[in-house]
């Protein structure tokens, strides 16, 4: 082996920096620029017969809206193509008052999709008018924004029923709407951050009033993720990250949401557009 000459050893220090410095701005770039804009859609068939046509339920959470830009259109367009039977937006789909004029654009480009939505913590925090969003929702073909409220409407032969509670983390929600209607062949309860299910008292409440499936986001999957591990999450997530977990009363999703809150990046965690075939 050649013995390392002097000056190739003083160069091996700077060497091992520039190298970790590109590595490092690569990483940069990617969880700047490529993962955030990255859109995957994963769909679940939930149906009890799988010869019935289902009631075909797209998810939609932390959309963070800003402008309608590149990545807002993708998902516009995939929303389009998945022809959703109701769509279901469950919070922080923007995050300034002063947004609402770029959510009513984006839900104009949606076209007309049945549309549910609940409020999350962001929506809270930057003292949104709620009343300019349900008037919003109700302004469309069939939508509503569900701030503690219940919806229900027929798809084909079957009685829909939707459950939409105020944020955990920095609303009220109402534990006397833990109960499912008699006559509903579908029932969903829509709340946005999963900590939520954690509390005792909302678990003694639901056993006795089986939805058929609970949807939450605020976590965005942890947005920075390493195998799945995500060493940080919003407060009122409680232990939950991202996929389909086991409640009382309920089989929670927990949605890894589509945009970005605080800091502009995600590593590990794609923003994703979920599908429910029920």
């Amino acid at each position: 082996m050649r013995p390392v000459s002097p000056n190739e050893q003083s160069l091996m220090p700077t060497r091992f920096w520039i190298i970790s410095t590109l590595a490092l701005l690569t990483l940069l770039g990617m969880a700047t620029f490529v993962e955030p804009a990255r859109l995957e859609v994963n769909r679940y068939d939930l149906r009890a017969d799988l010869h019935r046509p289902g009631l075909r339920v797209v998810q939609l959470s932390d959309l963070h809206l800003q402008s309608i830009g590149a990545h807002e259109q993708k998902v516009i367009q995939q929303l389009q193509a998945l022809r959703p039977d109701l769509l279901v937006l469950s919070g922080d789909m923007v995050d300034r008052k002063d947004a609402l004029p770029v959510l009513a654009a984006f839900l104009a480009a949606l076209g007309p999709v049945r549309t549910v939505a609940v409020p999350g913590n962001w929506e809270h925090w930057s003292e949104m008018d709620f009343d300019g969003l349900r008037k919003l929702f109700e302004s469309r073909p069939d939508g509503r924004f569900l701030l503690n409220g219940k919806w229900a409407f027929k798809h084909q032969d079957r009685v829909v029923e939707v459950v939409g509670l105020d944020d955990f983390t920095a609303g009220h929600p109402d534990l006397q709407l833990l109960s499912r209607r008699e006559d509903a062949d579908v029932t969903l309860l829509v709340q946005h951050s999963p900590g939520f299910f954690d509390k005792a008292e909302v678990g003694q409440r639901m056993k006795g009033s089986r939805f058929d499936l609970c949807l939450s986001g605020h976590t965005h999957g942890g947005q920075i993720a390493f195998r799945g591990w995500a060493p940080f999450r919003p407060v009122g997530s409680g232990r939950f990250v991202a996929g389909f977990y086991d409640v009382p009363g309920c089989r929670l999703f927990v949605s890894k949401g589509v945009g970005t809150s605080v800091l502009p990046v995600r590593w590990g965690v794609a923003p994703e557009v979920v599908v429910f075939d029920l």
